[in-house]
């Protein structure tokens, strides 16, 4: 028959079983509440009520046998028989009339006692069954029984591992992991417009902490040591690397943790305080919301800040380039740039980004139509570092891309050094006039063969050029304004701007630095200025009839000169012979001559909007991206500060420190905060590691 359906608000406190039936325990009494209305109540060490209850429960519709054994912790055989006796034998079927003892004879109520206060100082159910002198199973059945006091709901509450609560997630009633449902019907209904993270669904046990999952993979990225910067930065940083952007690789109608190579909605969600991960829909809203506030320079002009005030040596050398990210849309009309790594010119965006002299990014800044690397730093790059370090002088890397001696001997005067590779041709230099330098960098040790002068670039402008010689006697020409440096570390700097090209493709591979974060645009300068496309046209056709012109040329000559001398005929004679010839080669001449005037008077740039309409010229929206990015640097420089305690104690390289750092965030532990941890701010997380690994695995 047809049924109203109920709201179900449950009261304040409540453990939800299903989006019908929840439990209520207070003061020593438990109540089981449906649609808000208690239903059943027995004391909280009466365990034929709680049979009884369970048993109420499923006769009447309000729970599944899957949902009480979860919840009860009961095996699903046990409520099963619990209930064949009721019907057989009613309610004296569930009392226990055992044989025997009736009570423990091995585990007795001081063992039980000093387990439970074994569990409650944090020991592990194996610990506390050889000090107490039990087996591990005795005690897991009576935790499971209930019958060790607060320490048992505390562990209790614990899966055994990521298969139980997998098993447990799959049960929802409303889907995968989703167990806040009152939460959720308000928000159905337009009451709730957020729920409030609960990271550790806090349920107090004696020692005043918060239980939460055990064995929650990725629980690595909660932990890890320092649980003030690095807790606040990383799990943010894995919503970024794992949701902001992977989300639109094309999987924009499923769960994001199904659209990546990442933990379960039910794993991630125990992360980021939510019974489940968000969907892409809302991962999508929230990043609107964010961009909407037009806050993201400002977000990450003061990271900047905050990065250069803690350690401003680093900044004494800059790494610029640029990055072009392809778009592989046909919605929109995008400028085309050079796509390095494709070797093919296709529609895209460029960033330019900024990194230290150790590869970790300090800024980046999009070019509004793929500008050239000069006119991102005149306009964008030097301003910046001008504003973050004052007055000091700054050496800029960055490679042939950027070669201006004009620019040079005007950034010099403006306090700025430069460090660059030098562009065109050049003579060599003897090889007696370069020698072997070796020495210690950073570390590392470092053979050169070397040999400097100084060259004029400009009249009354000079420059120090440094040649290295190579094993297959290439010269690699680097030209600097900085005197002081010795010359193996103006080689050592310069051939390290590779790091950053590293940086790009880590990034890429691990940060999904080239996805698209939202498909919005907006309006483009329509005044901007092209290559004018007819005259490229043109150029081309013109190209093409004079190879034609040439052809017929050769043709003629060939004529010529194949008639013997005995043979050769009058110049009028053999005009009159190559007479079709000849006007092919008059045609042709006179076409070359029409398409040269008519390319030199086409102008060599048009402004955008007199080849398209106002409504065509658009760009992608900057902002999204602007901010993703300054998470991702965010999470990279966390990620760096992890590989660098790792080398400090053992990790090789770089490259072993960051694969043992992605393990460890993918890693299973249990998370079992400290109650003063999980309620202080983020600016005053700095207590004991929110994560407390398994004893098994050592993270």
């Amino acid at each position: 028959m047809p049924t109203q359906t109920h709201l179900p608000v449950q009261p304040t406190g409540a453990e939800e079983i299903n989006a019908v039936l929840a439990i209520v325990r207070n003061n020593g009494q438990v109540a089981y509440v449906a649609y808000g209305i208690p239903v059943f109540t027995h004391a909280e060490s009466d365990a034929v009520g709680q049979r009884l209850a369970a048993v109420q429960m499923m006769e009447l519709g309000l729970a599944r046998r899957e949902d009480l054994s979860a919840a009860l912790h009961l095996d699903r055989s046990t409520l099963t028989r619990h209930s064949r006796k009721v019907r057989t034998e009613g309610v004296l079927g569930v009392v226990q009339n055992k044989r025997g003892p009736k009570g423990a004879h091995r585990f007795t109520a001081e063992k039980r006692a000093r387990a439970a206060q074994l569990l409650d100082q944090g020991s592990s159910i194996r610990q506390a069954a050889g000090q107490v002198g039990v087996t591990e199973g005795t005690i897991r059945r009576t935790l499971r029984r209930g019958e060790l006091g607060r320490a048992a709901r505390r562990q209790a509450s614990l899966p055994s591992g990521p298969s139980e609560r997998s098993q447990r997630a799959a049960r929802g009633a409303g889907g995968v992991a989703v167990q806040r449902h009152t939460e959720r019907a308000l928000a159905r209904m337009g009451q709730l417009q957020e729920a409030a993270p609960s990271l550790w669904r806090p349920r107090r046990c004696a020692t005043g902490c918060f239980t939460g999952a055990a064995g929650d993979a990725g629980a690595g990225a909660a932990g890890g040591g320092r649980a003030g910067l690095w807790f606040a930065e990383e799990w943010l940083l894995r919503l970024a690397r794992h949701a902001v952007d992977a989300d639109l690789h094309g999987a924009a109608a499923a769960s994001y943790p199904r659209a990546v190579a990442g933990p379960s909605a039910g794993e991630l969600g125990v992360l980021l305080g939510l019974d489940r991960a968000p969907e892409v829909k809302t991962l999508r809203r929230k990043l609107w919301e964010l961009t909407a506030r037009q806050q993201a320079a400002r977000f990450s002009r003061q990271l900047t800040q905050r990065w250069v005030s803690e350690n401003a040596q680093a900044v004494g050398l800059l790494y610029v380039d640029g990055h072009v990210r392809p778009y592989h849309g046909t919605t929109h009309k995008l400028p085309k740039a050079w796509v390095a790594r494709r070797r093919l010119c296709m529609p895209a965006t460029t960033d330019i980004w900024v990194n230290q002299q150790d590869a970790q990014p300090l800024f980046v800044v999009s070019a509004e139509a793929n500008d050239n690397l000069l006119a991102m730093l005149r306009r964008e790059i030097l301003p910046q570092v001008r504003e973050l370090v004052g007055e000091r002088r700054v050496t800029l890397a960055f490679d042939r891309e950027g070669w201006s001696p004009k620019f040079f001997q005007e950034v010099f005067a403006q306090g700025f050094d430069v460090l660059t590779y030098r562009k065109g041709a050049y003579a060599q230099w003897p090889k007696r006039v370069f020698r072997t330098v070796e020495a210690i960098i950073d570390g590392r040790k470092v053979s050169y063969q070397l040999a400097e002068r100084s060259i004029r670039v400009l009249p009354g402008f000079r420059m120090r050029e440094v040649r290295r010689l190579c094993d297959n006697g290439h010269q690699t020409s680097i030209v600097t304004t900085r005197t002081d440096w010795p010359i193996e570390v103006v080689a050592w700097r310069m051939f390290e701007r590779w790091t950053q090209e590293n940086f790009f493709r880590y990034m890429r591979q691990h940060f999904a630095l080239d996805a698209l974060v939202n498909y919005q645009v907006e309006p483009a300068d329509p005044e901007r200025t092209i290559p004018n496309p007819e005259r490229k046209a043109l150029a081309k056709e013109l190209r093409a009839s004079r190879a034609a012109l040439q052809e017929l040329e050769q043709a003629y000559g060939q004529k010529a000169r194949a008639n013997p001398e005995a043979q050769r005929p009058t110049m009028r004679g053999f005009k009159i012979a190559q007479a079709k010839l000849n006007r092919q080669l008059r045609e042709a001449e006179a076409k070359c001559e029409q398409l040269r005037v008519r390319f030199a008077q086409l102008p060599k740039r048009v402004p955008l909007n007199a080849l398209l309409d106002d409504a065509q010229i658009v760009r992608l929206a900057p902002e999204a991206k602007h901010l993703t990015d300054t998470i991702k640097m965010l999470a990279f420089r966390a990620e760096t500060a992890l590989v660098r305690c790792l080398t400090l104690n053992g990790v090789r390289t770089e490259d072993d420190g960051r694969a043992l750092v992605r393990e460890m965030l993918l890693s299973s532990a249990d998370i079992v905060p400290c109650r003063t941890a999980a309620s202080a701010s983020p600016d005053s997380f700095t207590g004991q590691s929110a994560t407390q690994p398994r004893p098994r695995q050592a993270l």
